[in-house]
């Protein structure tokens, strides 16, 4: 087995956005509620763009203490493009960021702390979440009946559940860090061809969760990190030479990765003397 130098996945159809770094403090914003193509407004935090998918709405640089209202940031019914970054949001009773009926979302560079969930999708697709921290939430992430969405390059740990889908399929989720969480992963009620590669699950007390079919390797070199489990890689490529079991109905990852570049290695094992 070879491990390969890239993880090759489908492209979601929309633009892609670059992420950008911003400096400067963040700015204390009330929580927003944006409930058609009209109300991305500057009172309600849009700081640029026109909604164009190569010129989208940009909400970022703002810090929400929800102080328990249901939401800190809460999209419904949009067809505009969007983007949220660099926001920091806790104290969401039902989930610091709520995107119902909606496409063409990113979520990029954000901190979802103490909040019900960090992230909900409701009915949407053709949305992004990449490089955010999800950190003591109830779920990290949630979606209902929701696919063709990314989640690529996040931080989860300490979440009760760091990502939950319920009837969604075709999500790509790569790249992703999972720690100390009860549960990981748990894809519910027909949830399949999701396509889970390149994350590392670290230190949960249950990784992963499936009730259906879902692809949990590239097909051909490489499929994810699973913290605590060890077999015989006796080519030293990288990879397990025995899958990781997923479910009992043979839903498995098939290249399960020996190391993964977000999870230090373990210094050499010495004698003290």
């Amino acid at each position: 087995m070879k491990r390969g130098a890239a993880v090759c996945f489908a492209v979601l159809l929309f633009v892609f956005i670059p992420s950008l770094a911003f400096g400067g403090d963040l700015v204390e914003h009330r929580a927003i509620v944006i409930s058609n193509d009209y109300e991305f407004t500057v009172e309600n935090g849009v700081c640029s763009g026109s909604g164009e998918l190569d010129d989208p709405y940009v909400i970022e640089d703002w810090v929400i203490d929800a102080g328990y209202e249901d939401y800190g940031i809460r999209i419904h019914g949009t067809s505009r493009a969007f983007v949220i970054r660099n926001v920091e949001i806790s104290g969401a009773a039902k989930s610091a960021v709520y995107l119902s009926y909606v496409r063409n979302g990113v979520i990029d560079g954000c901190l979802f702390e103490g909040n019900w969930a960090g992230v909900t999708l409701n009915f949407a697709t053709l949305n992004r979440i990449t490089d955010c921290v999800f950190s003591d939430n109830s779920d990290g992430i949630r979606f209902y009946f929701s696919s063709q969405n990314q989640i690529l390059g996040n931080a989860f740990d300490g979440n009760d559940t760091a990502i939950w889908f319920d009837a969604c399929n075709e999500n790509e989720i790569i790249g992703n860090l999972v720690s100390e969480s009860h549960m990981g992963i748990y894809l519910n009620l027909g949830s399949e061809a999701n396509y889970v590669v390149d994350n590392a699950f670290v230190d949960n007390f249950h990784h992963a969760h499936t009730d259906d079919l879902n692809r949990w390797d590239d097909g051909a070199t490489e499929g994810n990190y699973w913290g605590g489990y060890e077999a015989i890689d006796a080519e030293e490529d990288g990879i397990w030479d025995s899958p990781y079991p997923i479910t009992s109905d043979g839903d498995q990852d098939n290249f399960p990765l020996v190391t993964h570049p977000l999870v230090p290695t373990p210094p050499p094992a010495t004698c003290d003397v």
